[in-house]
């Protein structure tokens, strides 16, 4: 009876929005990240379109699958209307390409819960014999690339706080591009030793029974106990769902309402979609993770040093055969070594390993500036100044910022600390 009433009430809903528009005059593009490939992409955002078509019947709406790389190639030539992406691709497009977020997934999770939060898996085969993160060191990594957020970033920070940098510290990194079910087929293969993928995937793939459960394990599952995936890391808000610049100004406002109506709203239910929307979240971890990230990655030069299953292969021969391999190796080595003039002194080593805007902050800190001033100054928000403070805390094993400076200083001169 509930169902018949539902479905009443929809044909009521239609029947009046047609009223105003028997067919669509316009079309209006959705850009989706296809993290899992465009035919995973196209049946999962399918009652999505749906949905809104329906609200907004005098619009007709498109998924138009984006990767890492095309999405900022496709908002400059004018393909799309409205971007749908994780939330640290989000970040970087938003530099470029104006963007506002009209709402945030509230994503069905493994036990049915919704989540507006996420992270990152980070998994092994059940033999590989590694059981924490300082065990990824000298192993072998698998990710989609660097570009990825949930698939690479995230874990990569939570490694690193661990000691273990993925750039330097293993045996070799592979990105094998998108989709990233290809990530835990190498591991399932023992092609690799660990796999990144965002979390959810593993109980994706375990519920459509293309993975048995046995034959992984997940590292650092304990850092996460409430949420409803397995994690291996800390959590972040979900994907935003956000309107270009250029976007019709009332379309942004209908479709806004109807995202936010969607948890209850009977066509949301007769159309079965799989995920809701809230309110924007704060995306000010997410800014600061990705600003650490490219301080890390720039500073190295190494973010594409890596091997990339995706056409490399007769290239990379040749630079082995070249001994190029070798010599990125030996210049990595010589980037991490600690400056023999202050070989040793204490925290000489601690010093060398500071990311620039890390060097930026603690010159800040050692001049006595808030958080808040140190974010005027740099240009950043707070949140992101507290995220290096934290950074450097643990780096110099410090409590309070005046043991941070005394330790980082140990009566050098300050331009030793003060980026060049």
């Amino acid at each position: 009876m509930r169902k018949l009433l539902t479905i009443g009430l929809c044909a009521c809903l239609l029947i009046a929005g047609m009223s105003n528009a028997e067919t669509p005059q316009n079309e209006a593009r959705i850009g989706v990240l296809a993290y899992r490939g465009s035919d995973e992409l196209h049946r999962k955002w399918v009652p999505l379109r749906e949905y809104l078509t329906a609200v907004i019947p005098d619009w007709s709406f498109r998924i138009v699958p984006m990767t890492l790389s095309s999405a900022a190639e496709q908002i400059k030539s004018g393909q799309l209307d409205f971007v749908v992406t994780n939330p640290g691709h989000f970040v970087t497009l938003n530099r470029d390409h104006r963007m506002s977020v009209l709402a945030s997934r509230s994503q069905k999770k493994s036990d049915g819960r919704l989540s507006t939060e996420f992270g990152s898996a980070i998994i092994t085969h059940k033999d590989s014999g590694i059981e924490s993160l300082s065990d990824v060191a000298g192993k072998s990594v698998a990710a989609v690339g660097a570009d990825a957020f949930g698939g690479f970033q995230v874990a990569w920070y939570e490694l690193d706080r661990a000691g273990v940098d993925l750039f330097a510290d293993t045996s070799g990194l592979t990105f094998v591009g998108f989709p990233m079910d290809q990530v835990v087929a190498e591991v399932l293969a023992e092609n690799t030793d660990v796999g990144l993928v965002r979390s959810g995937l593993m109980e994706q793939l375990i519920s459509e029974g293309r993975v048995n459960a046995e034959d992984f394990e997940f590292l650092n599952s304990n850092v996460v106990y409430d949420h409803p995936d397995t994690v291996s890391t800390n959590l972040y808000p979900e994907w935003p769902f956000a309107a270009l610049i250029t976007t019709d100004p009332e379309l942004k406002t209908r479709v806004a309402l109807a995202l936010l109506g969607s948890a209850n709203s009977p066509l949301a239910e007769l159309h079965e979609m799989n995920d809701m929307w809230s309110a924007p979240l704060p995306y000010h971890s997410v800014e600061a993770l990705t600003e650490a990230f490219e301080a890390r990655t720039q500073n190295s030069g190494f973010a594409h040093a890596v091997v990339s299953l995706s056409g490399l292969w007769p290239v990379l021969l040749i630079l082995c055969s070249l001994g190029v391999a070798v010599k990125w190796r030996q210049i990595r080595r010589r980037q991490a070594a600690p400056d023999p003039a202050f070989a040793d002194e204490p925290g000489a080593r601690e010093v060398t390993n500071l990311t620039r805007r890390e060097q930026e902050v603690l010159a800040l800190i050692a001049r006595g500036l808030s958080t808040k001033e140190i974010a005027i100054d740099l240009g950043v928000s707070p949140k992101t100044v507290e995220f290096h403070r934290a950074n450097l805390l643990r780096k110099f094993d410090a409590r309070t910022s005046s043991q941070l400076v005394a330790m980082a200083t140990q009566g050098k001169p300050w331009h030793v600390l003060a980026p060049t």
